[in-house]
């Protein structure tokens, strides 16, 4: 349903605002809607966790923001408000100019972002040649930037890194590269799209201790994209759910974790670690996968594998309607029976 923001409020305190956002993959009747009608918003310095299982539309969003979506895809309906610009009525110039310098997108896999036969260092200072303006050729200027830039993700030994190739880095250390070609023009918003997935957990801890030192030290704001809810309760601040194509719910780390509305969302944390006491004998796990988008069930659709539309003798409102929702509140969950006992 339709969101309206009070433009006012949010602008004050907003950085990114995203209002009704769509994103469907080819044309016609067999168009496939990725992402559908998704609205948020992410305040300055704030760390947005974006979770949800795979196929659930985290990285098309992510790409939809950047404007970066691959064709067939395209933007159907729905804006992106970044710093008080529609980002959706700006030129490709325009935008060229943002991307880097205003807003930054980190993969998970950074190797495959670089150029295999390209020194590290030339990858960095292409960044500041290309936004620098035309005529502005300062080679040693560049080289002692990046070189900063890959000290101050506490890459060890940088001077020498910086004269290597990327497959002569480690995992981590490609990923730390990354981090800093994403921070090297000081951008207000980072989305990093899963960044540690790939990473053991010790080279993972360090670089989640480096974003969060990232926000702290210069106010970027970050939305970090993650399947795993244990990462999001040590990094973010707030967090969505995202399940076939849609936010089932949002709320503060605190709020959600300790009070989780929607039974995805309380599927997911059913399946963590306890961090005291005796763990389980059976971690439980939700079965099945995610419906295809080209498959996306009527009413909730989360219904099919839901345990609470079970339990209650699987009712038709959860086939046939959509949950309403509140999204002016601090914490809000897109089900039926939410904040019921059942």
């Amino acid at each position: 349903m339709p969101v309206v923001f009070d433009e006012a409020a949010v602008d004050s305190e907003s950085l990114l605002r995203v209002e009704n956002l769509s994103v469907e993959f080819g044309s016609g009747p067999r168009a496939v809607r990725a992402v559908d009608d998704v609205s948020f918003t992410i305040g300055h310095g704030e760390i947005l966790g974006l979770v949800g299982e795979s196929g659930s539309g985290k990285s098309t969003l992510c790409l939809a923001l950047m404007r970066i979506v691959p064709a067939p895809g395209v933007v159907k309906s729905g804006r992106v408000v970044f710093d008080g610009r529609d980002l959706g009525v700006l030129s490709v110039r325009q935008m060229r100019e943002i991307r880097g310098n205003e807003l930054a997108l980190i993969v998970q896999d950074a190797l495959a972002t670089m150029n295999p036969v390209t020194r590290i260092e030339e990858q960095i200072v292409e960044i500041l040649r290309d936004h620098a303006g035309k005529g502005t050729v300062d080679r040693k200027n560049f080289r002692e930037r990046a070189l900063r830039a890959l000290r101050s993700v506490h890459l060890p030994n940088a001077e020498l890194n910086l004269r290597r190739y990327p497959h002569q880095l480690s995992g981590g250390m490609q990923q730390r590269v990354a981090i800093a070609q994403g921070l090297i023009l000081e951008p207000k918003l980072i989305i990093a799209d899963e960044p540690t997935t790939a990473l053991d957990v010790t080279v993972q801890a360090q670089i989640l201790s480096l974003l969060r030192e990232v926000r702290d030290t210069s106010g970027t704001s970050i939305v970090f994209v993650t399947h795993d809810l244990a990462t999001v309760a040590e990094i973010c601040d707030r967090v969505m759910v995202m399940y076939a194509g849609r936010i089932v719910e949002s709320g503060t780390v605190r709020e959600v974790f300790k009070n989780p509305e929607h039974p995805y969302t309380k599927a997911l944390l059913s399946g963590l670690l306890p961090l005291v006491g005796e763990p389980p004998e059976e971690l439980d796990a939700l079965p099945g996968q995610p419906p295809r988008p080209e498959d996306w069930p009527s009413g909730c659709r989360f219904h099919p594998r839901c345990p609470v539309y079970v339990r209650l003798g699987k009712p038709d409102v959860c086939r046939e309607t959509d949950p309403n929702v509140d999204e002016t509140q601090s914490h809000w969950a897109a089900c039926h029976f939410a904040n019921q006992e059942v």
